[in-house]
């Protein structure tokens, strides 16, 4: 069993509130003591005999995350790091079909990106892994998605994306593609390439599943997935239904002929404690500030796949003292056919700095060495 963190290169505030916190009071972003503080994150799970870490972020979103760029971010941790692996969860691509709209669900910061921002090429997004993969030595993890959410076009257009990275990373000279919405033509000069990735054929990818109609095409394409321990925000199923969706996902696999058994990544909102007293107080802080953030009067919410509302994270969590949260990993496993979790130890970004600290020393001291 392997365990990774999951971090948005969470914000800081001068007076140590979020801005969805009632007793904010107007409290700076302080982006120096931001970066200062995620630092000591990723130096205590490298030190602590972590497996992985995960970078999610987005732009135009800073109230919460610092991460708008988690490919250049990753090649910064792969520097400053010697053992622990790194993945994005996730890298979005922008991407856009002829005529789409995007859906009325989506977040101002999201609309804007859409409205307003170049799309990106797999050209230059396989020449950026490539660089980060050499630079970790192998140590990097592709993880990529483009919120398809249960459109079968827009899921046909992203795979086609990854094909023709992976044609770029496998040929030593590239004989062009042709295909339904990317149409590139061979190279040629024989000096042309661009640089090839550390690990052959390419990084190991992982695809979160945003939607139910994801599982099976995810199975039959051969990708690692990533879940929610529970539902959806937008999608509340329910952890038995999603029980059934890794089954059918592992089925696709199955059938398809790839090697090996298909296993998932789980996502879970985490809080750890010495004590439960302490471990129960600090989640009814967080659950109440959850759902003022998920509300939208103050807070952003999120569209991400894998992230949980308050409703599903009530269902499916890992707040508690190291045993309840041993107990509660077992769970998943069986459940989900999981070979790692990935702790968020700042749900919402609503967890004080000092208790995610506390949340990582436990995980590191007390829950990693029940599974080593």
């Amino acid at each position: 069993m392997d365990f990774g963190l999951f971090s948005t290169w969470n914000a800081v505030y001068a007076d140590g509130k979020v801005p969805w916190d009632p007793a904010y009071n107007g409290g700076k972003l302080l982006e120096k003591e931001a970066y200062a503080c995620n630092f000591e994150e990723i130096d205590a799970i490298e030190s602590g005999g972590w497996d992985y870490l995960w970078l999610g972020g987005g732009h135009f979103s800073t109230q919460g995350s610092m991460d708008p760029q988690c490919l250049m971010l990753a090649g910064i941790l792969a520097e400053r790091t010697k053992n622990i692996r790194i993945g994005t969860s996730i890298h979005r691509p922008l991407m856009k079909l002829p005529g789409e709209a995007l859906r009325p669900t989506a977040l101002p910061h999201e609309r804007y990106a859409f409205d307003n921002l170049m799309l990106d090429d797999p050209f230059q997004t396989a020449e950026q892994v490539s660089i980060v993969d050499q630079v970790s030595q192998g140590r990097f993890i592709y993880g990529a998605g483009a919120r398809s959410r249960g459109s079968d076009e827009r899921r046909e257009y992203f795979f086609e994306f990854l094909e023709v990275m992976k044609q770029l990373w496998t040929e030593e000279t590239f004989s062009g593609f042709e295909g339904k919405y990317y149409n590139y033509p061979a190279f040629y000069e024989s000096y042309m390439g661009i640089p090839k990735p550390y690990q052959k054929p390419y990084p190991p990818m992982l695809l979160p599943v945003d939607s139910q109609e994801s599982f099976v095409p995810m199975g039959e394409k051969g990708y690692k997935i990533a879940i929610g321990a529970g539902s959806s925000p937008h999608n509340l199923r329910g952890s038995a239904v999603l029980r059934e969706d890794v089954q059918s996902y592992r089925k696709a696999w199955i059938d398809a002929g790839h090697p090996g058994d298909p296993t998932t990544v789980v996502r879970v909102p985490t809080l750890v404690a010495d004590t439960k007293a302490e471990a129960d107080r600090r989640t009814e802080e967080l659950m109440n500030l959850a759902r003022i953030y998920y509300a939208g009067r103050v807070g952003i919410g999120s569209t991400d796949a894998g992230s949980a509302g308050p409703d599903a994270t009530a269902e499916a969590n890992l707040f508690g003292t190291p045993e309840e949260v041993i107990d509660k990993i077992h769970e998943f496993r069986e459940a989900f056919n999981s070979d790692e979790i990935m702790f968020e130890c700042n749900w919402t970004s609503s967890v004080p700095r000092e208790v995610v600290m506390d949340t990582i020393r436990c995980i590191t001291e007390k829950v990693i060495p029940a599974f080593k």
